[in-house]
């Protein structure tokens, strides 16, 4: 997955370690049972999902990697109107958040204890990101709701990532496109890398070219590690715009995975007055897990209303 304009790096001092990390602006952590389960940020240019622990207190997820600076754990990126909004290269967009409503807790249907996190996102080109006032400035209007359910009995936490969008005042129309890979998509610790296992509704992806994009309900990671074996899996849900995700995944140089909507095969258009709604979910697991109970899983989630 190279970076689009990227140059290639230069020599690096065998004294000097290349770093992860990037600049937090703000961030609220999500506290269960005296431990963090999740930990959603600000950077400079994007909100995103630091952070997602399993019961057990593993995060698998890797912030700012010094390879790609711009590969923030779980987070959400396209183009807008040929604006880029994944990469953080100049001429770049900013999703810039405008009001925070932090992780509140309480049940769900079945009492099972739930966290949620409201935020409202502008979507700005590069010009209009230090105006005082975005509102009229918007390309998109973004209210971001990320629902964390705790199932101690599945070994369970589900991260449901829902997003309401609307064209905003900037202009009359908005053309979504993107990389193969543009979507919502997730870097993993870099220790995971030589163990990660893909595996979506169709089975193993055929990953000698490194890469495979393919539509499917699911797509998952699993690794098989002795202290903290792990499964992590991701759904589309039927409602959002072309139904089943398209899922990139890739195991070498490093470990990614992927949600798109095929953008870069056929373009999303909506003008204004319009509004479109995404909703994923983040499944991890402390154990591994079967095909089977994943699917099961899956089918759970496309019953439910987002």
């Amino acid at each position: 997955m190279p970076s689009e304009g990227a140059k290639a790096a230069g020599p690096t001092s065998a004294h000097t370690t290349p770093k992860d990390g990037g600049p937090v602006l703000a961030q609220w952590p999500l506290q269960y049972q005296q431990q963090t389960l999740a930990l959603y940020a600000v950077g400079k240019f994007k909100p995103y999902l630091k952070e997602l622990r399993t019961l057990k207190g593993y995060n698998l997820l890797r912030d700012a990697p010094f390879d790609h600076l711009h590969h923030h754990a779980l987070m959400y990126g396209i183009r807008v109107n040929g604006v880029n909004f994944w990469e953080e290269t100049p001429g770049c967009g900013f999703q810039k958040p405008v009001e925070t409503t932090p992780w509140v807790q309480s049940r769900n249907a079945v009492g099972l204890p739930q966290f949620t996190l409201r935020q409202t996102v502008h979507w700005l080109a590069p010009d209009d990101a230090a105006l005082p006032d975005t509102s009229q400035a918007a390309l998109l209007v973004e209210h971001r709701t990320l629902i964390l359910t705790v199932n101690a009995v599945q070994q369970e936490v589900a991260l449901q990532w829902k997003a309401a969008f609307e064209v905003g005042s900037k202009t009359n129309q908005v053309t979504l496109t993107g990389a193969n890979y543009h979507g919502l998509g997730m870097r993993f610790l870099q220790e995971l890398d030589p163990l990660v296992k893909h595996l979506n509704a169709g089975g193993a992806p055929e990953l000698n070219g490194r890469q495979d994009v393919s539509r499917h309900p699911w797509g998952s990671v699993s690794f098989d590690q002795p202290l903290y074996p792990t499964t992590l899996v991701l759904l589309g849900h039927p409602s959002n715009a072309r139904g089943n995700a398209w899922f990139f995944t890739m195991r070498a140089p490093f470990a990614y995975l992927s949600a798109t909507q095929h953008l870069d095969q056929e373009p999303l258009i909506y003008r204004r007055g319009e509004k479109f709604e995404l909703n994923y979910l983040v499944a991890l697991y402390s154990e591994l897990k079967s095909p089977e109970v994943i699917t099961q899983c899956a089918q759970q989630w496309e019953t439910l209303v987002p």
